[in-house]
């Protein structure tokens, strides 16, 4: 080829390469110029969306505290537990695929290496079964081991739901775990909140249950103040991390009192509006009591159900309320679907007398007299009606202090039908002017229905209504009558939030009332004087005690007559010459009567007047006095304190100081003294006897306390060795031995 030919030829390809090269400048600075400036908004917008945006954002939902300070439910995160199986190509730090070393096989490895698998799988089961107990850890290790060895292995394996977070956290920091945790499933993450109740199922009908797994459906307090505790979502604008996690950007929640006036219709985002706080009126230390009293009691009388609660007279604040259901497991829990206090209707029997007596006593067309002799025993009131009786009482006459007392359905009847048998529907309208018929519509969600009365046309039926049956009332409504008669005649309605926590404060709820009078201060004083007979010397003598006084009712409603089986209750109120607190425990369907449920009564009552340190429970100068006076009883009868044979001064002092003596004037100092009771015809005032510790002699220890006679014993070098319970009866060796070098007494003592 000639020379010229052939430098035409490559200025051809030179100059073909040029353009190629100009033209590719020419493109690339276009491509730049339209990315900058012609759609460089669109571009940064599309970035801007990748790493930052407005995502929905849940918020926090408020606590709910006890009246007493403790938290009783409260929102904790939980979490879902995936591991990633998938066998996947192994890859180097740059990203490409690892070969074997003759570079024919790919290597293939799982998210969790093999020897971390094996070396950590038995701490990953003991974590999973310290969380849930049910499940054993060889259980959890079946489970993991055969999904990790399926034929057909998942990218994304369900372990277990409802893991709590510290301890899937636990998890993803064992060593190579990490990687093989999954964080998102679906574009959700496996982390999502749950309402936790820090007292597991105390309580917990009042609390609230959450009844549907899709989305927040609550009873209880809950779902009453479910806009309150809720808040409101918001849009946060968040940053983009790895793994997919969004991060918000500057300031996302705000307080409610901030919010109120926040339009979100037009802004791209809005923050966060968490719940407020709010305080329950459940205390939880008399929950705790009455929870686990109530429950020995049903288990014992092989109970269906029951329930406890405890109201405060002037409030209505509802300090317990236990409702406990038979489930099919045999333990006694508080169900979501049934609140016993609230929910169930049922014949309440002869703790329905006192309504009965009360609108008698209102109405203005005669008078009763609490010495106006009743016949009680048997007795037919027409043809047409059945025999009313009275369990254990021959026919007789009592006076109507004694009737109610002993609660004869006898002697009501007779009332009843001697002011009321031609005007029946006129009883039947006093009693639903003073007893709460309609809905109370208390602030808990749950099911409540209209209590009911069947008509009083037959005699049958009209003399059942005088002794509490034919009627369906719930618990609740039972307590907010008698905690109207403690109030002096004001029926309050029941609440179970105290308030609502605003700014670090509480702001209180306003004490709403049902009815001003229900009946006079007066006639409320009369009822509460018959109540007190009831435990003083009637049906509910099982509970009387020295320490503090109550007014109360038995009531006892045959449920299935072939079994046979019932409903007993016991409500009343105390301190009696003061009431402030109302109590009402129901169990239903056992083999005994009303008195059995009286003992959880009285054990919640102990425990509000160990806790209660104003409660005045002074029960014995003042108010025997008072019953001398009232029985009309001679001077000769004796009320004797509790005897006291040797014991520390100052403790004896604290007790007469606590049952209202002044023992100011008694000028014997003496360390160890004994008691002997002072009466004259104005005041009963206690002596003090001094008592010498003998000097190295064995004292006399007999009919001490055990700690006492250690203490005595003790003070004097003396070893002491002691069996059985209760006070000294007798000691070895005897009193006024002399003491020799270790010396030691042995002391029996018996109740």
């Amino acid at each position: 080829m000639p020379r010229k030919e052939h430098t035409s030829q490559r200025t051809k390809i030179a100059l073909l390469f040029l353009i190629l090269v100009i033209g590719l400048g020419g493109a690339l600075l276009w491509a730049s110029i339209k990315v900058t400036w012609v759609d460089g908004d669109m571009w940064r917008d599309r970035a801007e969306r990748l790493t930052k945006n407005y995502m929905n954002k849940k918020a926090q939902r408020g606590n709910i505290y006890s009246s007493d300070g403790k938290i009783l439910a409260t929102t904790v995160p939980e979490c879902d537990l995936y591991l990633d199986f998938a066998i996947r190509p192994a890859r180097d730090n740059k990203g490409d695929i690892k070969f074997s070393k003759d570079k024919k096989d790919t290597i293939w490895e799982t998210p969790i290496a093999d020897s971390n698998y094996t070396k950590y799988l038995d701490t990953v089961c003991l974590i999973l079964h310290k969380a849930f107990p049910d499940s054993s850890v060889s259980s959890f290790k079946r489970i993991i081991e055969a999904k990790r060895n399926a034929k057909k292995r998942g990218g994304c394996v369900r372990i277990k739901r409802h893991v709590p977070y510290s301890d899937w956290d636990k998890i993803c920091k064992l060593p190579g775990w990490g990687r093989g945790v999954v964080r998102y499933v679906d574009g959700k993450s496996v982390i999502h909140n749950k309402r936790f109740h820090t007292y597991g199922n105390l309580a917990e009908s009042v609390i609230g249950f959450n009844t549907s797994y899709l989305e927040e459906k609550y009873t209880g307090l809950e779902g009453y103040y479910d806009s309150i505790l809720r808040g409101r979502d918001g849009r946060v604008l968040c940053r983009r991390l790895t793994w997919g996690s969004w991060i918000p950007i500057g300031k996302e929640t705000i307080t409610a009192s901030e919010g109120d006036s926040l339009r979100t219709d037009s802004i791209p985002g809005y923050p966060v509006i968490n719940g407020l706080d709010i305080v329950a009126t459940i205390d939880t230390r008399l929950q705790d009591i009455a929870h686990y009293s109530l429950e020995h009691a049903l288990r014992r009388y092989g109970s269906s159900a029951g329930c406890a609660i405890l109201m405060e007279v002037e409030t209505g604040n509802v300090l317990v309320c236990s409702s406990l259901i038979l489930d099919t497991t045999g333990k006694y829990e508080e169900m979501p679907y049934r609140n016993v206090a609230v929910s169930d209707r049922y014949e309440p029997g002869s703790i329905f007398k006192p309504v009965i007596l009360t609108a008698m006593y209102n109405d203005p067309s005669f008078d009763l007299d609490r010495e106006m002799m009743l016949p009680v025993g048997r007795k037919r009131f027409s043809l047409k009606s059945k025999i009313v009786e009275d369990h254990g009482i021959t026919n007789d006459e009592y006076p109507l202090w004694k009737a109610v007392a002993v609660s004869s359905n006898v002697a009501f009847c007779e009332l009843a039908w001697r002011y009321y048998n031609h005007r029946r529907d006129s009883l039947f309208a006093q009693v639903a002017r003073i007893f709460p018929y309609e809905k109370l519509n208390t602030d808990i969600v749950a099911s409540e229905y209209k209590s009911l009365t069947h008509p009083l046309t037959y005699d049958n039926d009209f003399l059942r209504f005088c002794y509490g049956y034919t009627s369906s009332v719930s618990p609740l409504r039972m307590a907010t009558f008698y905690n109207a008669l403690a109030n002096k005649g004001k029926m309050v309605k029941p609440r179970f939030c105290r308030g609502v926590i605003k700014n670090g404060e509480v702001e209180e709820l306003p004490v709403k009332v049902i009815k001003e009078h229900i009946c006079s201060a007066e006639t409320a004083e009369t009822i509460r004087d018959l109540l007190i007979g009831v435990v003083e010397e009637g049906t509910g003598d099982n509970i009387k005690n020295d320490t503090y006084s109550i007014a109360g009712k038995t009531g006892t409603a045959v449920t299935s007559p072939n079994a046979p089986t019932s409903n007993a209750t016991f409500v009343g109120f105390f301190p009696a010459d003061k009431p402030k607190y109302t109590c009402l425990v129901m169990m239903q369907d056992i083999k005994l009567f009303g008195r059995n449920a009286a003992p959880v009564f009285q054990d919640i009552a102990d425990c509000v007047v160990s806790l209660d340190k104003e409660l005045d429970c002074r029960p014995t100068i003042t108010k025997m006095a008072e019953l001398k006076k009232k029985n009309n009883e001679s001077k000769s009868v004796a009320y004797p304190l509790p005897i006291v044979m040797k014991a520390p001064q100052a403790a004896i002092r604290l007790v007469h100081r606590r049952l209202g003596l002044d023992c100011s004037n008694i000028p014997n100092q003496s360390m160890w003294c004994t008691f002997q009771q002072q009466d004259d015809e104005t005041d009963t005032k206690p002596g003090y006897v001094p008592y010498q510790i003998p000097q190295g002699q064995i004292p006399n220890c007999y009919g001490m306390t055990i700690r006492d006679a250690l203490l005595l014993c003790r003070s004097m070098g003396i070893d002491v060795t002691y069996e059985g319970m209760g006070k000294v009866v007798s000691q070895e060796p005897k009193a006024r031995t002399p003491i020799t070098k270790n010396t030691k007494v042995h002391l029996k003592l018996k109740p």
